[in-house]
């Protein structure tokens, strides 16, 4: 059996297209054709219909995909873990991030040049999205947030993430550097629409401290949360690091929250339902010393970004 006529059925099946499988494994068309052809005449029946804007699966294509999907995934996985048990980390490696934690050129320049043969797939998503598609298989690792005593065993804690008021530039409540919670009362909150982690633990806080929030707009994406804030539209609460450049280039003001102190803590979560393989943990170590170092890179920082575990 040839697999890797196999892996071309599966690239043809989702492009439904030879001349674009061509070009992507550059490959003459003709090749393409010739391998695909083969390997109908070793099965003995048709396994794509040809149309007049490429190739569809017939009825038997259809009925065997899920299966030839799973043969070549378990073909390569077992060539990975030969390969694994010789030391040598291959294979690939799919990774979540959060946007507002900045980290992606110099987590993949640093996996670039030390694990070579590892293929990084890097996905950036919401804190909520990240976790469960780890849990469901489809990511092997991602950052996420998580309040101080909310680990689960698993959970790989790495550092501490200030939370800061953020208002438009210029703002009387947001230009200071330090405020209590207790000011916040009142001010329209633009935040996610829960469930949400940082919601949750803002609103955990503010019951404790007897505070009343006020929200305005429910906007999930970060990105739209800072743009509606500079024209003056609401305030939002959240983590120093997500608003940094935006401050630094008078986009944004924020004021550090310090009566209470409200952290959340960026944590390294893996999934369980794949095999842990060389690479997976190769990659999960260097991106925790990645995130590890951040107090120490933004350290020169007025108002920290990250900071440090303290040892319990």
């Amino acid at each position: 059996m040839d697999f890797e006529r196999w892996k071309l059925f599966l690239k043809v099946a989702e492009m439904g297209s030879l001349s674009k499988v061509a070009v992507v494994m550059k490959r003459r068309q003709p090749v393409v054709s010739r391998h695909i052809n083969a390997l109908e005449i070793e099965c003995g029946c048709t396994l794509f219909y040809r149309t007049g804007r490429g190739v569809a699966l017939t009825e038997v294509g259809e009925a065997i995909l899920p299966r030839v999907q799973t043969m070549v995934r378990e073909s390569e996985q077992i060539m990975m873990d030969i390969k694994g048990q010789a030391g040598v980390p291959v294979g690939a490696v799919s990774v979540g991030l959060l946007p507002s934690v900045r980290i992606a050129s110099e987590f993949l320049g640093a996996a670039l040049e030390k694990f070579p043969q590892v293929t990084l797939h890097l996905t950036e998503a919401a804190g909520g999205q990240l976790a469960e598609q780890v849990a469901m298989g489809r990511i092997d690792l991602a950052l996420v947030l998580r309040e101080p005593g909310a680990l689960s065993p698993s959970d790989e804690a790495l550092v501490t993430l200030p939370l800061c008021v953020v208002g438009p530039p210029g703002d009387p409540i947001t230009s200071q550097r330090e405020i209590a919670l207790a000011q916040v009362q009142g001010l329209p909150l633009i935040q996610a629409k829960p469930p949400n982690v940082l919601r949750m633990h803002i609103e955990q806080a503010a019951r404790r401290a007897g505070v009343n929030l006020t929200y305005g707009p429910q906007i999930d994406a970060l990105a739209t949360q800072k743009q509606v804030i500079a024209k003056g539209m609401g305030y939002t609460i959240t983590t120093r690091m997500a608003v940094r450049e935006d401050v630094a280039a008078g986009l944004l003001s924020a004021a550090d929250i310090i009566d209470p102190r409200m952290d959340l803590m960026l944590v390294l979560v893996r999934s369980n339902q794949r095999p842990a393989t060389l690479a997976i943990r190769k990659i999960a170590r260097l991106l925790a010393e990645e995130v590890r170092r951040l107090p120490e890179v933004y350290g020169d920082d007025e108002s920290p970004s990250f900071v440090p575990l303290t040892v319990q």
